[in-house]
């Protein structure tokens, strides 16, 4: 009995410990070598397409994830926001950046059959003194199209922000329609981090200048976003 006890107790402690180093390397490949990486980077995302209402859309930031959110709509000004990727988004770029090892590849990420009518897509990378671009419109190279999935979700996340925060200032009633394409885009993962409508649905939550269906969808869409859905 005292044996089978003591053989437990070692299968227990073995589990217990590899558990624990499974985790301690997933937080470093999270938050070590790859956020070290990103120290003196650049990143910048350029989408073009005349044929769309957005002809241009840009994102540019540093290893600190700071940096700017330009887009055009036709017959409008240029608008240029300040930009704030996450930790954790910019290390999910970091690591898809080093396992296509970008910096040395030669890769051409471009699909053989030419889809430039979905509009081009430029890739620009610095670090160390060492810079690449890259130029396609459609690719089947899978970490290239995660990569490209994300800014393009960045796009789209602080597209909404921008349109949330006019609303809000300049016409709440038409907060509802906002926040159903919010909606829409949580569930459809076309949002690179959630958390960014944390702090703007809150607000929308207790401001009783937007309309009370407004204030009660933004409670529903933070228990959406808490809950990872």
């Amino acid at each position: 009995m005292i044996r089978a006890l003591f053989i437990a107790f070692l299968f227990f402690t073995f589990k217990t410990q590899a558990l624990s180093q499974t985790t301690i390397e997933l937080d470093q490949a999270l938050t070590g070598p790859a956020r070290g990486a990103t120290a003196g980077a650049h990143y910048r995302y350029l989408f073009e397409n005349p044929r769309f209402t957005t002809p241009v859309q840009e994102l540019e930031f540093d290893g600190s994830g700071q940096g700017k959110f330009r887009f055009k709509r036709k017959d409008s000004d240029e608008i240029v926001n300040k930009l704030s990727i996450s930790p954790e988004v910019l290390t999910q770029i970091q690591l898809l950046l080093d396992n296509l090892n970008f910096l040395a590849s030669s890769e051409d990420y471009q699909h053989k059959k030419d889809f430039s009518h979905l509009g081009n897509m430029t890739i620009t990378y610095s670090r160390d003194g060492k810079e690449r671009t890259v130029k396609f419109n459609y690719t089947d190279n899978e970490s290239m199209s995660r990569l490209s999935d994300i800014f393009r979700n960045i796009v789209t996340q602080e597209t909404r922000v921008f349109e949330l925060e006019a609303i809000i200032a300049n016409d709440p009633i038409s907060a509802p329609a906002q926040l159903r394409m919010l909606e829409s885009e949580l569930k459809s993962k076309r949002v690179a981090d959630p958390h960014r409508f944390d702090p703007i649905l809150k607000n929308i939550k207790l401001d009783e200048g937007v309309p009370l269906i407004a204030r009660n969808h933004a409670d529903r869409l933070l228990l959406m976003i808490s809950k990872g859905k």
